[in-house]
């Protein structure tokens, strides 16, 4: 399997790399360390060799940029998610929530039919291997705090300024 990767520097969250096979875009990481990509992929695709940017990831890249700097979501990019079940299914649901809008954790919970698992929902977004793409920054907690986020407290503050979301922290 060959995997292209794409690295992004933007001005709002620095590099960005975006790594996708022929099938759809397989993880977005909102660092610039190589090696921890790398790593991180081989875990998932034991077999996979690394390639120069392709099409796909090119054009990821420039629907995340453009998000970036105040276009709109970043949606209909082609994602290869992994089928892990409950994890799956939170994921396809915070693609359901607008730009400007939030959901709570319970409130995704209920929305895929596991009223109670709102810390499972905590960490299907801690998991979730392409954020901005499947946007877990707009998740909060009942009180409406901003909970974790991959790219730490600062960036998820960052990504709920941009998409002008009122919160509390």
């Amino acid at each position: 399997m060959h995997i292209h990767i794409t690295r992004l520097r933007t001005a709002l969250l620095g590099t960005i790399q975006i790594a996708g096979t022929f099938q759809g875009i397989v993880r977005v990481q909102l660092d610039d360390d190589p090696d921890t990509l790398r790593e991180d992929l081989l875990d998932q695709f034991p077999d996979a060799s690394f390639k120069r940017p392709s099409t796909m990831t090119v054009e990821a890249g420039r629907v995340i940029r453009a998000y970036l700097q105040g276009g709109e979501s970043p949606n209909g990019v082609p994602l290869v998610l992994p089928e892990v079940g409950f994890r799956t299914r939170v994921w396809k649901q915070l693609q359901r929530i607008p730009k400007g809008h939030v959901r709570t954790y319970g409130g995704v919970a209920r929305a895929v039919r596991k009223p109670r698992a709102a810390r499972a929902v905590g960490q299907a977004c801690g998991r979730n291997p392409v954020p901005l793409l499947v946007p877990c920054h707009r998740v909060l907690g009942a009180d409406r705090r901003l909970g974790g986020f991959l790219g730490g407290a600062d960036m998820k503050r960052t990504l709920l300024d941009l998409e002008e979301i009122d919160y509390r922290d």
